[in-house]
């Protein structure tokens, strides 16, 4: 997520302090938030951290190679129902130890100052004892009160205070430890150092689900989810924020090149001029205006009544369910009738009398406008509309 700032993480720290409980879930978190009241040292000793472009986040084989599912480490309220989780080969493990144990490359300013010790200056009958100094002030936001006596000790005899509660391991395996919880003042904080565990892709394994409840379901208080720190607080463009970190902006910007590239490929000639098309002269419309000019020159109207009658006759028994070949004019023109209601013999004139020219019959212009107009007429009343016909 996003940095937190000095003054946030000491706010922060301080509702912790007066019993509030932080759940950080994270491989790397922020380093201020890794602090405990109690005399320890807590960090995270990370993994290697997934490469986007060689791991599939949501390959369950990938993030999960040679990687064994962790038992709880005791029975506490986090690990109630919990079996076993699976964490991803890239966890992190929390690492602590006291400062006392700490070795001679700690510096003496870097540690707190241990517990006061408690001494008798009076004989045992007198029952009295020095109070001890004010702890001194240490760069912490929560003190723990100083302890009292709990029995009379020997002169020159001294006894350390009892030291506060140290990090409690809920779930560890493999030399790492998973989950954590820190005592900080009246409250705590819990740290889980593999985010893969409640991720879209990890959170149906093993009892990884049941984990993430416990996490959040461990109080009885409300559940306030920081998102302002994972970049949804920032003035930014929410769609490019929903596929921040992944691939797929990549590919969002390798597309746009692809597609500039192109218009700019067609806006410019990297060849030899090409010559224009030439419309081609040899259409079907040009050569039927050229055959009803020449049998208009050449009078030749029982070609044209031929044409069209045969058309006409092929169209009209496909519909029919005739025969073309074996029906005759008379059978035709009843199926007209029956099927359009039009008068049978003035059908079966038009039908005789197209048949008659086509024979040899003497013809002139307008009979034969007359017989087309009457057939044109017939097609009408049978639905057989020609397609693409338009008027000009």
């Amino acid at each position: 997520g996003g940095g937190v700032g000095g003054g946030e993480i000491e706010e922060l720290l301080r509702w912790v302090s007066n019993g509030g409980r932080l759940v950080l879930i994270d491989r790397a978190p922020v380093t201020e938030l890794l602090t405990t009241t109690g005399n320890w040292q807590v960090s995270i000793k990370g993994n290697e951290t997934p490469d986007l472009f060689t791991v599939d986040a949501s390959d369950t084989n990938q993030m999960t190679a040679e990687t064994a599912a962790m038992k709880p480490a005791q029975p506490t309220i986090y690990t109630q129902g919990v079996n076993a989780v699976q964490p991803s080969r890239f966890a992190g493990s929390i690492m602590f130890e006291r400062f006392i144990d700490a070795g001679p490359s700690k510096k003496a300013e870097d540690l707190p100052p241990p517990p006061k010790a408690i001494k008798r200056v009076d004989p045992p009958d007198e029952a009295q004892f020095d109070a001890p100094p004010p702890p001194k002030k240490v760069d912490r936001l929560y003190e723990m009160p100083t302890p009292t006596p709990v029995q009379m000790l020997p002169i020159g005899d001294t006894v350390e205070s009892p030291s506060q509660m140290a990090p409690v391991v809920h779930f560890s395996g493999a030399d790492k430890n998973l989950v954590v919880n820190m005592p900080f003042g009246e409250g705590e904080i819990v740290l889980l150092s593999d985010p893969y565990i409640i991720s879209n892709s990890g959170i149906s394994l093993v009892d990884n689900s049941q984990l993430g409840i416990n996490l959040v379901a461990a109080g009885e208080r409300v559940i306030a989810f920081d998102e302002y720190h994972q970049g949804y607080g920032q003035d930014s463009n929410r769609f490019l924020q929903f596929f921040a970190g992944t691939p797929v902006v990549a590919i969002f910007l390798q597309a746009a090149l692809v597609i500039g590239l192109v218009f700019f490929s067609q806006s410019r000639r990297f060849a030899r001029p090409v010559p224009e098309p030439e419309a081609d002269r040899l259409s079907k419309l040009e050569y039927v205006a050229a055959m009803a000019e020449l049998q208009q020159r050449t009078k030749a109207f029982d070609l044209a009544i031929e044409n069209i009658y045969n058309e006409f006759r092929r169209r009209v028994t496909r519909l029919l369910g005739l025969d073309n070949f074996k029906a005759k004019s008379n059978e035709i023109a009843r199926s007209i009738s029956e099927r359009a209601g039009l008068d049978i013999s003035a059908t079966a004139a038009t039908l005789h009398e197209c048949e008659e020219i086509i024979r040899g019959e003497a013809t002139n212009k307008k009979q034969v406008l007359r017989l087309v107009g009457e057939l044109r007429a017939i097609e009408q009343k049978l639905g057989l509309v020609r397609a693409g016909r338009t008027k000009i």
